[in-house]
């Protein structure tokens, strides 16, 4: 519903093996702002004198209301229910009544939806006890299924040339499966025809003595069914168009601008940030144009604010995407400039990191601000990031 550069990040939601949490853009300790995302650390040791250049004024302009697009039909004739039954989500996790959904609330983002965007699924079966500081709950359980349809070889070997699918007996096609007994949890990719299927499993109902090939035979039933099923779908509607992602980040986001609401000494600077590796929703981020911007200290692996967008994305802001949880757990605001609600996730005391989502011409923005797990988040940081996401809008409004 899933931090690229390929480093080992711990994770909020689960622990996790390095290369997933490269590869699943799952939230971490330390807030990892979705798939392919540079983490947001906190400002330290900005000391050089330079004065923060002014940044120019906002006008608030608010575009008319954007017409919400409705959600990119799948590829695939079948829908989330048609991937895993209730009796084998019974023998994965014990009696559960567990229903799917269409993204995980913690981690939803521009990134975690391009699946989506491009006719993919992407659904998530489990409960809410998501494992918080690096430690493990044995009470959590998830099931999170990806499908990348038209998988190419060129995206395989990319793929392969890190993590070798490697099993024996094969599932699919080929495919690659690694399983730890200690937290019951499983990472695999599959690929079968021209769909390439991302599996992640936690929670595996296993004795806790069991070895690391018990727990791989637990989840075997689930991967060989999820691969035959996926097989034996048809594509149903036609491909949708690769967007190329734009790669204006002075624009979008001025240095100037971040330096004078940060109240940063020294001068920032830009860069593009790819994902640092290549995996299902790579792919799919790809394909679907996601632009990912930073801004930080020239020098420095700090990061102050950060940016990701997903064209023609609206479709997460609609009626019934609010209305099925999607977020919940962050606060409705209003964004200067911007006709449709926002939604922030910034909470006061608590240490976590700053973000808000918004819609600008029909396309998901999300602005991530320097506050990022290094100490408890105060009203400032709420201040400065909605601050800093009405200038994202009116340049977006202004390039138009």
């Amino acid at each position: 519903m899933t931090a690229r550069p390929e480093s080992c990040l711990p994770s909020v939601k689960r622990i996790q093996t390095c290369w997933y949490v490269a590869n699943m853009g799952k939230n971490s300790v330390v807030s990892v702002m979705g798939f392919g995302f540079v983490v947001i650390l906190a400002l330290a040791g900005c000391t050089s004198p330079t004065a923060a250049p002014s940044a120019a004024p906002v006008t608030p302009s608010a575009s008319p209301p954007t017409e919400l697009s409705s959600a990119p039909a799948s590829r695939f004739d079948m829908a989330c229910d048609d991937l895993v039954t209730p009796a084998e989500l019974d023998a994965l996790f014990g009696p559960n009544e567990y229903q799917p959904r269409t993204s995980w609330t913690p981690s939803v983002s521009p990134v975690t939806y391009a699946v989506q965007s491009i006719g993919g699924l992407s659904c998530t079966w489990g409960n809410d006890d998501v494992p918080l500081g690096g430690v493990a709950n044995p009470a959590y359980d998830e099931l999170t299924v990806q499908v990348l349809p038209d998988a190419t070889a060129a995206q395989i070997d990319r793929h392969t040339g890190d993590h070798p699918l490697d099993d024996a007996p094969t599932i699919g096609d080929t495919s690659g499966t690694t399983c730890f007994a200690q937290s019951g949890l499983c990472t695999s990719n599959i690929v079968v025809g021209q769909a390439w299927i991302d599996v992640f499993l936690q929670g595996a109902n296993a004795a806790d003595a069991a070895s690391d090939a018990a727990v791989r035979a637990l989840a075997l039933p689930i991967l060989n069914a999820v691969t035959a099923r996926v097989a034996a779908a048809s594509n149903t509607t036609a491909p949708v168009a690769a967007v190329t992602a734009r790669t204006d980040c002075e624009a979008i986001l001025p240095a100037a601008t971040v330096q004078s609401v940060f109240h940063a000494e020294e001068l920032p600077v830009h860069s593009q940030y790819g994902s640092g590796g290549w995996s299902v929703m790579t792919g799919a981020a790809t394909l679907a144009g996601v632009a990912r911007c930073s801004v930080g200290p020239a020098g420095s692996d700090v990061t102050l604010a950060n940016l990701e967008l997903l064209p023609n994305a609206a479709w997460a802001f609609d009626t019934d995407h609010v209305a099925s949880g999607v977020w919940e757990k962050h606060e409705a605001v209003t964004v200067a400039g911007v006709s449709e609600q926002a939604y922030l996730l910034c909470p006061v005391g608590t240490v976590s990191a700053c973000s808000v989502d918004f819609v600008v011409d029909g396309d998901w923005v999300r602005l991530g601000t320097s506050i990022n797990g290094q100490r408890p988040v105060e009203d400032g940081d709420r201040d400065q990031v909605l601050e800093l996401a009405g200038h994202v809008a009116s340049a977006l409004t202004s390039l138009r």
